[in-house]
């Protein structure tokens, strides 16, 4: 008898491990699951932009381009602000079909206005908030001016079918695990701000010591307003400036 109970005993441990065992086979499983099906989840690929004097680029667009889907247009209203006579943020990224608010939080006018093919607007002098949010229907690069404030420059990229990404200060981006190829903008990539780089990403190999993958771009200097666009302003700047 004796013999029976602990030979039921031993067989009841060895269930409840087994159990435990199972369980954190599961458990591992699962996690690796929602690793797989969750993107903020799964490892990071990070790359670094510099221009040609090893400086970080910021406020350069990565995008990864999307399967052909039925495209679905954010209900969200972005903001594009006036700061201290300065667009807040100088690059602002939104969805084909998205819609942009343009909140003036300067105690001075502003006339904002642009002249990019994907959306040719403008928004006459105002002073505070603005009602009226702008469609931008059209995917593209849309650079933004001020009719008085020459300096004021900012850039709204419409995206179409594409994941996209902004550079930090540091010129860091973190891309999904296994990207191959991305499409790079920088307002400095050429003179029409509109120009983009598509890079694969397999041909290239990170630094000793270092799991980043580091991008050279040649930049230009910062752009000035085309001379359409300085002489539009000139009426605005002597009576409001």
């Amino acid at each position: 008898m004796k013999i029976i109970l602990g030979l039921r005993q031993n067989m009841a441990v060895i269930f409840t491990l087994v159990n435990q065992l199972v369980g954190r086979v599961v458990t591992i499983q699962l996690l690796v699951a929602m690793c797989l099906a969750c993107p903020a989840l799964a490892l990071a690929q990070t790359i670094k932009l510099i221009d040609q004097f090893g400086q970080p680029v910021t406020n350069a667009v990565v995008a990864i381009a999307q399967e052909q889907k039925p495209h679905i247009v954010p209900t969200d209203i972005a903001v594009m602000d006036q700061m201290n006579k300065q667009f807040v943020p100088q690059v602002l990224v939104i969805q084909q079909g998205q819609q942009v608010s343009f909140p003036n939080s300067d105690d001075i006018r502003h006339h904002v206005y642009s002249f990019s093919a994907p959306k040719p607007f403008e928004i006459k002098l105002f002073k505070g908030a603005v009602t009226e949010p702008v469609t931008f229907e059209q995917p593209g690069i849309v650079v933004l001016g001020c009719n008085i404030h020459d300096k004021m420059l900012g850039y709204i990229y419409v995206a179409q079918n594409e994941t996209s990404y902004l550079s930090n200060e540091q010129g860091m981006v973190e891309l999904p695990e296994n990207t191959t190829e991305i499409t790079l903008w920088q307002a400095n990539l050429s003179a029409q701000n509109s120009q983009r780089k598509t890079i694969n990403l397999t041909t290239l190999k990170p630094l000793p010591n270092s799991d980043v993958l580091t991008i050279s771009l040649t930049l230009l200097h910062a752009p000035m307003p085309s001379e359409t666009e300085s002489k539009s302003t000139s009426k605005f700047k002597k009576k409001f400036n």
